[in-house]
């Protein structure tokens, strides 16, 4: 074979290479920023998360995702992430980030070997690439997390019944959105916690509060707890609201 033919013939293997599926130049993907975090130090992984994510997702029109592993519907999710997606939201604002840059992801391929923990992962996404997998999506925008009380707040039975008492009012106020009520506990929800959950379920039920509104749920904690510290007596209770306005598609 001559030069001259053999050098067509490179050049034609090469277009074909070059050309080929899947071997685009200059595809882009979603990268996880770091391993998915099911528990500890929350508050400072999601200071490094929002300085990874800060690197990652530089570019103005770049999008980063908090993707919750869960089964549980968004409201729920949301509330007992591993690491809260409002809170990464706040670092992430600070850092220049605008809401509609910012997406929740629920998903149920990524779930945790124990189920009841919402496993929560980090993603950038740069411009042009796929979202990661998920069941529900939304901008970080679209959702509103107002914390009534937390279990560490509540000090007493009157303590609780006051908290249940603003929560139903809020709710009034409120009428589209959803009241999460989580049980938090270490090895096992106590019986004083129980008995705790299935009176806010009974107190809403009689103020006629529409059950489709309400979850009320026991789940691990994922922060970090004292070796001697006793399981909360308490739920922590939360207005969570979700607009289902989609101006235009994720």
């Amino acid at each position: 074979m001559s030069m001259t033919k053999a050098a067509m013939a490179v050049g034609i293997f090469l277009s074909f290479v070059v050309s080929s599926p899947g071997q685009e130049s200059g595809q882009v993907e979603a990268k996880l920023v770091r391993s998915a975090f099911a528990g500890g130090d929350a508050l400072h992984v999601i200071q490094e998360v929002a300085l990874d994510l800060k690197e990652y997702a530089s570019g103005a029109e770049d999008r980063v995702a908090v993707r919750v592993c869960s089964r549980e519907p968004m409201p729920v999710a949301l509330s007992t992430a591993a690491a809260s997606p409002f809170i990464l939201r706040e670092y992430l604002e600070h850092y220049g980030f605008l809401p509609e840059r910012i997406l929740f992801l629920r998903s149920e391929d990524c779930l945790a070997n124990n189920t009841r923990i919402a496993v929560t992962e980090f993603w950038a996404i740069p411009k042009g690439a796929d979202l990661p997998s998920s069941i529900e999506s939304i901008r970080s925008s679209q959702a509103l997390l107002e914390v009534v009380r937390t279990e560490d707040t509540i000090k007493s039975a009157a303590g609780y019944d006051a908290a249940l008492r603003e929560l139903i009012a809020k709710s009034r106020a409120n009428p589209q959105a959803s009241l999460v009520i989580i049980g938090s506990y270490d090895k096992q929800p106590g019986p004083a916690l129980q008995k705790n959950l299935g009176k806010a379920k009974r107190l809403l039920e009689q103020h006629g509060v529409l059950p489709n509104r309400v979850y009320v749920r026991a789940a691990p904690s994922s922060g970090i707890r004292d070796g001697d510290e006793s399981e909360p007596k308490y739920p922590n209770l939360f207005i969570v609201e979700i607009s289902d306005r989609a101006a235009r598609s994720l």
